[in-house]
Parts: C-alpha cells; sequence; structure tokens
C-alpha cells in the first residue's frame, strides 16, 4: 500500500491532500505542530476517510522528521510560513531551513522516496510588460519575505535533483481557493460586507490566477503518477479565469446579497496603506494589516501564465469553472464560519 507524508497538514492544501489520499486507500501520515489551532477539527475530519498516523513535530527537527519519512513512498512538502507579520528569520527557518530538512531526511533514509514541493507562481517575480511566465523563467525576488524564501527553498530541491541526489518535482499554485480555505476567501469576504472594496491596479483591471483546491490535487495526483519519468516543475493553476479582482467582489457580493462601492486607488498609495498597517500589526498596534504589500504586489501588476507543460506531459488541464469553484467556496464557508 502506497504511503504517503503530508507536512503542514492541518493546513488547506495539505489538509485537503490528506483526505484525497486517504480516500483512494492510501496510508497517509499527517505532519504538522503540535499546537496547531486546527489540529482537532483537521484530525476530527480527516478520520471520517481513514486512519491516518500523526506526527507531531517541528519541521526543522531532523530527528523527527526523519523518523516520518522512513518507509515512505512519497512526501508531499507544504509546510510554510504565510503570516505577512513575521519577522524574515522566522520566515526563513520554516521555509528554507525546513525544506533542507526534509530534503536531508529523504536522502537518509534507506529507500529515499519522491519530494513533491508545494511552492508557489510567486518565486517568479513580477513579471515584464507581456511576459509570459513558464517554469523555464529565471526566479526573481519580491522583496518580499514569503516568496524570497520560497525561491530559496525551491532552489535548494532543484540544485539537489540535478546532481542526482533527489527524486523530485515542484509544484508552483497560483492563489487557492474552495471548501477548507481559512485565509483568502475570508479576507475578501469580510471586505466585500464592508460594504466598500478597493482595487489599485495600474492601468486595466487585471485577470487573477486562481487555482480550485480539486484542480491543485489532481495536479499533485498526476504528477505523483509520473515520478519515475524524469522529475521536472509544473505551473498549477487556472492561466484562464477571466476573472478579474472585481469579478470576484461581484460574484461575492451576490452571494450575500450585498451592495458594494469600488473605490479606485493610486498604486503607490496602496503599497504605503499596506506597509503602516503591517508594521502597527507587527508591533500589536493593530489586530492584522487592512492588506500585505505582497496582496499589493499581486493584485497590482499583470501577470501572464502558461501551463502548457502540464497539459502536455501530464494531461493535466484546470477542471473547475471559476464560477462554480466560487460558489463552491462560499458556501463552504457559509455552512463553516457564518457571518
Amino acid at each position: 500500500m502506497r504511503q504517503i507524508l503530508i507536512t503542514g497538514s492541518f493546513g488547506f492544501v495539505g489538509s485537503r491532500l490528506a483526505a484525497h489520499f486517504l480516500r483512494a486507500g492510501c496510508q497517509v501520515r499527517l505532519l504538522d505542530l503540535p499546537n496547531h489551532p486546527h489540529k482537532q477539527v483537521q484530525l476530527a475530519w480527516l478520520r471520517e476517510f481513514g486512519d491516518p498516523g500523526l506526527i507531531e513535530t517541528d519541521i526543522c527537527d531532523a530527528g523527527r522528521v526523519t523518523d516520518a519519512v522512513r518507509g515512505c513512498d512519497d512526501v508531499i512538502h507544504v509546510a510554510a510560513l504565510l503570516n505577512s507579520i513575521a519577522p524574515y528569520q522566522q520566515f526563513h527557518r520554516v521555509n528554507v531551513l525546513g525544506t533542507q530538512t526534509v530534503c536531508q531526511a529523504c536522502l537518509s533514509v534507506q529507500s529515499a522516496p519522491h519530494l513533491t514541493l508545494v511552492s508557489t507562481s510567486d518565486v517568479f517575480g513580477i513579471p515584464r510588460p507581456g511576459e509570459v511566465i513558464t517554469e523555464d523563467s529565471p526566479f526573481r525576488t519580491w522583496d518580499e519575505p514569503y516568496a524570497d524564501t520560497k525561491i530559496e527553498a525551491a532552489r535548494h530541491v532543484r540544485m539537489l535533483r540535478s546532481e542526482g541526489k533527489l527524486s523530485a518535482s515542484i509544484v508552483y499554485p497560483g492563489w487557492v481557493y474552495g471548501p477548507g480555505d481559512r485565509q483568502f476567501f475570508p479576507a475578501v469576504i469580510d471586505m466585500v460586507k464592508s460594504g466598500v472594496v478597493f482595487t489599485w491596479h495600474r492601468s486595466a483591471a487585471l485577470e487573477i490566477y486562481l487555482i480550485h483546491i480539486d484542480d491543485l490535487i489532481a495536479g499533485v495526483q498526476k504528477i505523483m503518477d509520473h515520478r519515475h519519468q524524469p522529475c521536472q516543475d509544473f505551473l498549477i493553476l487556472d492561466s484562464q479565469t477571466g476573472m478579474t479582482t472585481v469579478d470576484l467582489y461581484n460574484e461575492i457580493a451576490h452571494y450575500y446579497a450585498k451592495t458594494i462601492k469600488q473605490v479606485h486607488l493610486p498604486y503607490n498609495l496602496m503599497m504605503t496603506l499596506a506597509k503602516a498597517t503591517q508594521t502597527l500589526a507587527r508591533y500589536r498596534l493593530l489586530p492584522a494589516p487592512l492588506l500585505s504589500t505582497t496582496d499589493v504586489k499581486a493584485f497590482g501588476n499583470e501577470f501572464r501564465f502558461s501551463t502548457e507543460r502540464a497539459a502536455r506531459l501530464l494531461d493535466w488541464r484546470p477542471a473547475v469553472e471559476p464560477r462554480q469553484g466560487i460558489s463552491e467556496a462560499l458556501q463552504w464557508q457559509s455552512n463553516n464560519f457564518p457571518r
């Protein structure tokens, strides 16, 4: 029976991957922090689909991580720090040193498993005008701790793979949404329900690159099924959503029967507001920032991606139509977090 370790298994993506593989009859090991705030809820939910193993440890605990990896056929490394107000050192420890720890664990066991690193499309940076991002595009820093440490992590995995030491693939998702999301959609819903939504794109409204959790899981599954072929990296996102941020706001407003007012602010002003509120939140003078500087960059610049490689080599294409997926995501939010 296939044995799979999933790190960051109490988070959105990790928990949904765990449920998928439990349903498929695999033996699944969960690895996450013992004090994870969603631990009890996620464990109870996952046990509806099978009997997962549980390893509670810090991602940088080399001994415990190696014990977790031993005997596995596959490791899916999802664990990462996303918090926009944490210090850089904490991002580096979790995202870079944590990935290095997982890689070393894979190398140190007798039968090395295949590693699938769940990264982010952010590693390719803000594109130049007219540029289409592919898996061969260069990594570009954002001057943002999350994206920049994810670049370091991906480079480490690529280096070990190029040296022939590690069987590994890297997944670069877009903005992941769907049932189970406790971060992205709740923030957007709160903005919509306030009655005022903000945009800050530089010129015309920009298309956003979403990926429904089910489509991401399907992509990871196909990558793992092809792991005996030469390992490659894959952009897994919907490159043709046809959705702008205003479209997303309107879909959510329609679902909740809310009237919204759109306020367009200059990009530089939004960046200033993001920096200021992040600083205030870091010193606990605000409960949370208005938005992050990463959000300003991500939704204020034009991105274009190609998923041709995934289509050609994996026969993967997004199956969930964005408006259908948004409706599913909102229904889950209403059922689990009535506002």
